[in-house]
């Protein structure tokens, strides 16, 4: 008995792998179906973005306001909500001064809020999180064709590194801030990546310098880190060309400057100096820094990167074509990401959720890699992809599970507080007190004692949590 295990154990080894190779095999035979038929490609493409965009829409609808959003709901530091887009131009104004320079995705956040219809703001919200998956997956392929594989890559690698995904992609305040003003980045560099040295005429050149520049000015005034690291790539992006002896428009440089001119804009904010003064550096907090943030980048990142390895070591033995092109890519999209990470140094703090872009840069190196090597016609890697997307799918339906059953019970308990706040202001209570809750996974958001003040305002009576 003892002899034959061995031989049984090999016996159901070669039989897994026998099946795995004939689903490899099909699933090759589907790939190659569907691709000769644009029309099927596309719709299946598109049948995917909706179910990401359903699975993300259910999130969001479940996620109530939280902590700034009850702030941003006023103009900026006073007593009187929002109304009007008048308003929320000059709560900016008001933040520009006493805040910070964030005007561009702060705007986005009001404008939101400035809505009371919870429905329409998580649709937008939404959609603005599948146009920057979309935008991911462009940055990626390096063209605007439609590609399954990339997509679902971009979509599962987004859902399981960001860190703090509520932070980032379902809190209004915290998603304007970052999800839409890294799509934003996105959006506004796609043109140095896509760019195939292509000569315009005087008026399209000068067309587009004008939209690259008020672009740039935009993209510039989104955030601090990430805005840096886009800056320093469109120089990357530039030099590039230059040392492929391409031409190099005039729009390219449109787009610096008006990038420069608004990340100069935020930076320059009378608001960042009031909340920095008192505050200082010195050598050793700066190796502090450094050291702390090269770890958490081992942290967040460490995985992907090793993966990223494995898959140089591949790439460089297949002996691939415009390898000069894929690497400098590559190279650019890190140079971002350390960029936006170690200009945080000279940052207050440099809290979870402010490594989406960083991380966003990091699966956008990563997906042009894995891009060039799935697109081998090899049978065995083009298994291995197919295994990988399999893997992708299955573990983001196993966790979806999880953020539903956090935010569920999140939405819930809100349910029950919006009803016992009508009752207590009917009964002309003066003070409403609830359980502090806090969130189980990444996908919720617990309670924001620092925004009770606009909450009690928000709610027309005075909320507490318990102590």
């Amino acid at each position: 008995m003892l002899n034959k295990l061995p031989f049984l154990f090999k016996k159901r080894i070669l039989e897994a792998k026998n099946k795995l190779n004939q689903l490899g095999i099909k699933a090759i035979l589907f790939e190659n179906l569907i691709i000769q038929n644009k029309y099927i490609y596309n719709s299946l493409f598109t049948f995917i973005l909706f179910v990401f965009f359903g699975s993300i829409l259910f999130l969001n609808i479940k996620t109530p306001l939280i902590g700034d959003d009850f702030v941003y709901s006023f103009i900026y530091q006073t007593e009187h909500r929002l109304t009007s887009i008048s308003d929320v131009f000059y709560s900016q104004y008001l933040h520009y001064y006493k805040w910070g320079g964030r005007s561009v995705v702060h705007f986005i956040t009001q404008s939101l809020l400035l809505t009371d219809n919870a429905l329409v703001i998580d649709i937008i919200n939404s959609a603005g999180f599948i146009g920057f998956i979309l935008a991911m997956h462009y940055h990626i392929t390096g063209s605007l064709k439609n590609n399954i594989s990339i997509l679902i890559i971009s979509f599962s690698l987004t859902w399981f590194l960001q860190p703090v995904f509520a932070e980032t992609a379902l809190w209004i305040t915290g998603s304007s801030n970052y999800l839409w003003g890294t799509l934003l980045i996105l959006l506004f560099l796609l043109p140095y990546r896509l760019y195939k040295d292509e000569e315009l005429s005087l008026f399209k050149s000068i067309t587009a310098s004008l939209f690259m520049f008020i672009g740039g000015v935009i993209a510039g005034w989104t955030n601090e880190n990430t805005a840096a690291a886009m800056i320093v790539m469109i120089i990357c992006f530039i030099i590039y060309h230059k040392l492929n002896k391409e031409a190099t428009p005039i729009w390219m440089y449109a787009g610096l400057l008006g990038a420069i001119t608004g990340y100069i804009i935020m930076i320059a904010a009378p608001g960042n100096f009031v909340r920095a003064e008192g505050t200082s550096i010195s050598p050793f907090l700066i190796l502090y820094r450094f050291l702390t943030y090269s770890q958490r980048f081992i942290n967040y990142l460490g995985l992907l990167n090793l993966g990223i390895a494995l898959l140089m070591i591949m790439y460089i033995n297949t002996k691939p074509n415009n390898r000069k092109a894929t690497l400098s890519y590559i190279l650019i999209y890190f140079i971002g990401l350390f960029i936006s990470i170690y200009i945080m140094i000279v940052s207050p703090g440099f809290p979870a959720r402010a490594w989406f872009g960083t991380i966003t840069l990091n699966i956008i190196a990563f997906g042009i890699l894995y891009n060039k090597i799935t697109s081998n016609p090899s049978s065995i890697i083009k298994q291995m992809k197919y295994c990988f997307l399999f893997f992708c799918l299955i573990s983001f339906s196993t966790n979806y599970y999880d953020a539903y059953k956090d935010v569920t019970a999140i939405s819930d308990i809100w349910e029950e507080r919006i009803t016992v706040i009508k009752t207590m202001k009917e009964n002309n209570a003066k003070t409403v007190v609830f359980k502090e809750y806090q969130a189980r996974t990444k996908f919720g958001l617990g309670d924001t004692p620092y925004a009770l003040p606009y909450m009690s305002l928000y709610y027309g009576i005075d909320f507490q949590l318990e102590k």
